[in-house]
């Protein structure tokens, strides 16, 4: 059951309903979506397919079945979605407005297991089905083996990168396979195709969908009626040294083709730098994509490219972007979708600390670059998807899913027109069901190093009294390229710390992302520089303007380059404000990120490699100022963190250790990058509020308990 409180605890936030993006159907009646929900009593997740009416803003429940997965729109009301069996597939269909809902059919069984499901209608009254699954080496759908595993468990490897996010590399890859779905004789139901499956990458050499560098997730691939566009690396370049995205194209009729056309690479002139997306338009002729100019420019800004003329490769080219006051948009794209009629382009971006939508309208042209303008139409929260509500030519309304620091599910309608918003469904009502509002949030700027304007955020208690004093909890974020947004997080969740008696702080330092490209930038080779002094600053501004924190009573988390913050605080002046550190898989040693699965990353970062410019990474490496360290720290690492290794968390707790500091360790074996799991992660916030709030003097939230693993004195007999 989920727990209802007048105040947010960590309970809450692990029990609360989490709500998955919404997608409408073609034509804007229902809205479909996922619901997970976490009991603490019975240990289990409840998971539930449900559908909202977009008139009376109601929602019916379409499946509790915890093996059905993946729903999306079929045609009309009908819904296509993915059953998991223990080794296998089916993929079933039902309608979301009609009696038949109760007695939905199976369309076919696949071998093995597949996710990422796609459809879309075909001229010839066929339904692509497209999806992706693990592939063998011969470009077979990997069924899993029922043989015993062999008696040996090693891996090798010459060339090829040894491991990503939390899985090592096989020779088993994910690739895209389509197939068709074929009206019965009566026309009221489909079947798969008798046909079979079509490997669409077999031979090529390319994998995808693949992990994106920053988070882990797997990016996602389009479907057209004209074929399939993908990303997949480039498989001669090893992931060592360079982790660049390419746009790929495989052109279809009727997706009965066997073998599928040879993909095709798309050249964009003038860049070399990483794909991010890559859409088709709505008629199939034509694709927008999010691209990087130069592949060494790991801070570079995604632009927009159209190709006009996709059969033939032509008619490529870029937007120049300007804002509403005519002056360059220096955002970074993350998202992109085309209008109906092909007339605009919306995408979302990073803008000040918001995820905005933005429209940007565009004319085909011959030109090489051609100007356009971006207008925002959100302003507030993050957007996390969009659709436009029907397939009608013209429609211009946008169906969005959001959340904010406060409300983690919004739905609501943009208007693109007027620009104006109406919420259709808010998951906690603004917060108020989990105990939280939007009073308790504000922001504010101060100078940074270099007398810049820095940003942060400031996170209230809902009991905050003015005239009462309350400790700082300063959360650092990761990246360096990334940034505390007015977003929800299951988490770092700022809300979480502040319900606990804390005034929390947010600072979006250099090298955060929605400041512009010089800003984010800026942090190449200042990761404890330039980065580090804002930080500074923001201490200093908080003790000079908010007379409510407690500045003696103040603590300091942060995680990956939070973490590695942490570390390099640890060795600063700065770690005398502090009464404690949390740091959560960070670096400790930046020649050890040669062992990270994005190496390469880090020399771009310090001008070069490790043995080419010594002393610009021994610059700002935290293990040189261990000798320093003095504040009690909480170090948090998990094994199957393969972005910072577990020696980086290993090594910080034992010079703690080794220096007589108060220290714990906290490990989770099976988590990767970050903590997933949710009893895993009630066990972290547990444990990292029991101990800031141990000694920052909090009385009134959790309490620290004694360490789970911690061998018993005097548990081994001397055996005299």
């Amino acid at each position: 059951m989920t727990i209802r409180s007048t105040r947010f605890t960590p309970e809450v936030l692990i029990t609360a309903p989490r709500r998955s993006n919404a997608i409408p159907n073609a034509n804007g009646t229902y809205a479909l979506y996922t619901v997970s929900s976490y009991s603490l009593e019975s240990h289990t997740e409840t998971n539930e397919i449900r559908v909202l009416s977009l008139k009376t803003g109601l929602s019916t429940l379409f499946s509790d079945d915890p093996s059905n997965k993946e729903p999306t729109w079929l045609l009309g009301d009908q819904i296509i979605w993915l059953r998991r069996r223990e080794s296998a597939t089916e993929i079933w269909i039902g309608s979301a407005g009609h009696a038949e809902a109760k007695n939905p059919y199976l369309v076919g069984t696949i071998s093995a297991p597949i996710f990422n499901l796609k459809v879309k209608s075909l001229q010839n009254h066929s339904i692509a089905v497209v999806f992706s699954g693990k592939a063998t080496p011969e470009g077979e759908l990997h069924i899993l083996p029922t043989e015993p595993k062999p008696g040996s468990t090693a891996r090798e490897y010459e060339t090829a990168s040894v491991r990503f996010w939390d899985t090592y590399w096989t020779d088993f890859r994910n690739s895209i396979f389509y197939t068709t779905l074929q009206s019965s004789v009566h026309g009221k139901r489909y079947n798969l195709s008798a046909k079979g499956l079509v490997n669409a990458l077999k031979g090529s050499g390319l994998e995808s969908p693949f992990p994106d560098a920053a988070s882990g997730e797997y990016r996602e691939f389009d479907v057209s009626a004209t074929g399939i566009l993908f990303q997949a690396l480039d498989p001669d370049v090893n992931l060592a040294l360079h982790f660049n995205a390419t746009l790929y194209h495989i052109p279809l009729s009727d997706f009965d083709e066997n073998p599928a056309p040879k993909p095709t690479k798309i050249h964009v002139p003038n860049y070399s730098g990483s794909v991010s997306s890559g859409v088709f338009s709505p008629d199939g002729k034509a694709a927008a994509l999010l691209i990087i100019e130069r592949a060494d420019d790991r801070y570079g800004s995604n632009e927009v490219v159209v190709i006009g003329d996709l059969a033939n490769y032509q008619n490529i080219f870029k937007l120049n972007i300007m804002n509403g006051n005519r002056e360059p948009w220096d955002l970074s794209p993350e998202s992109i979708r085309w209008c109906n009629n092909c007339t605009e382009l919306y995408v979302t971006a990073e803008d000040k600390a918001r995820t905005k939508l933005f429209k940007i309208p565009i004319e085909f042209s011959s030109e090489n670059t051609i100007d356009a303008q971006a207008t925002e139409l959100t302003f507030d929260g993050a957007v996390c998807d969009f659709h436009l509500l029907t397939d009608i030519l013209m429609e211009k309304r946008i169906f969005v899913s959001k959340t904010t620091l406060v409300d983690h599910s919004i739905f609501s309608l943009v208007d693109s027109v007027s620009g104006t918003s109406s919420i259709i469904s808010s998951l906690s009502k603004s917060g108020v069901k989990i105990g939280l509002s939007s009073s308790q949030v504000s922001e504010f700027y101060y100078k940074g190093a270099h007398d810049h304007d820095v940003h942060a955020w400031i996170v209230k208690p809902s009991f905050f009294r003015p005239d009462k004093t309350y400790p700082l909890a300063l959360l650092i974020h990761g990246g360096p390229r990334g940034s505390w947004a007015d977003a929800w997080g299951t988490q770092w969740n700022p809300a979480v710390f502040a319900e606990q008696g804390y005034i929390v702080v947010c600072p979006n330092p250099t090298g955060s992302v929605g400041f512009g490209y010089e800003f984010s930038a800026a942090v190449k080779g200042e990761w404890g520089g330039k980065a580090y002094i804002d930080i500074v600053k923001c201490v200093e501004h908080i003790e000079s303007n908010f007379s409510f924190v407690d500045m003696d009573r103040a603590c300091c988390l942060g995680a990956s380059y939070g973490g590695y913050m942490i570390n390099w605080i640890a060795g600063q002046p700065l770690a005398k404000r502090f009464k404690t550190l949390v740091v959560h898989d960070g670096v400790w040693s930046l020649g050890a990120m040669y062992a990270s699965d994005i190496s390469a990353a880090v020399r771009y970062d310090f001008f070069g490699q490790l043995w080419e410019n010594p002393a610009q990474w021994e610059k700002h490496d935290p293990c040189r100022y261990t000798g320093n360290w003095t504040t009690p720290m909480l170090v948090i690492h998990s094994s199957r963190d393969y972005r910072c290794n577990i020696n980086q968390g290993l090594a910080a707790y034992n010079i703690c250790q080794q220096r007589g500091i108060r220290c714990r360790f906290l490990n989770f074996p099976d988590e990767p990058h970050v903590v997933l799991g949710r009893e895993n992660s009630l066990h972290w916030h547990r444990t990292v509020l029991g101990w800031i709030n141990e000694f920052t003097g909090v009385q009134s939230g959790v309490s620290l308990e004694p360490p789970v693993s911690e061998p018993r004195k005097g548990a081994v007999e001397s055996g005299e």
